[in-house]
């Protein structure tokens, strides 16, 4: 509409709760995206915007029981929290509504952070750039 393009990167390679962008991730965008289309490095940066990724380190969401009664956990998504909101709607209000998790849902339990059965989805949330 206003001649803008809109870009975006993966988390940072490390915690922080600074809600501000690394400039390393921001020039490695760049990076991509001038080798993508050598055109790019003509444009002039605007603005960025740098903020809390919701993240596992597994780069899996959580679904699942705590160990407070009555509480549940639907996060962790990351950057797919936006595709797969149908499909985590589904499970965790079955996980709500019988107070176990189905077999879709069973593998992403708290526990396995405790367990280190840890489910590696790094490639297939698209957060390997």
């Amino acid at each position: 509409d206003k001649g803008e393009l809109v870009f975006g990167a993966g988390v940072d390679a490390y915690n922080s709760y600074s809600q501000r962008g690394s400039i390393p991730t921001v020039e490695s965008l760049l990076a991509a995206a001038v080798e993508l289309y050598p055109i790019v490095s003509r444009l002039r940066v605007l603005r960025t915007w740098g903020g809390i990724v919701d993240t596992c380190p597994d780069a899996s969401p959580i679904i699942s029981k705590t160990p407070v009664d009555g509480l549940y956990f639907n996060c962790g998504w990351g950057t797919g929290g936006f595709k797969a909101t149908p499909g985590s709607g589904h499970v965790f209000a079955d996980l709500i509504a019988k107070d176990a998790p189905n077999a879709i849902a069973a593998p992403f339990s708290l526990k396995r952070f405790e367990t280190g059965y840890l489910i590696d989805e790094h490639g297939a949330a698209g957060v390997a750039h």
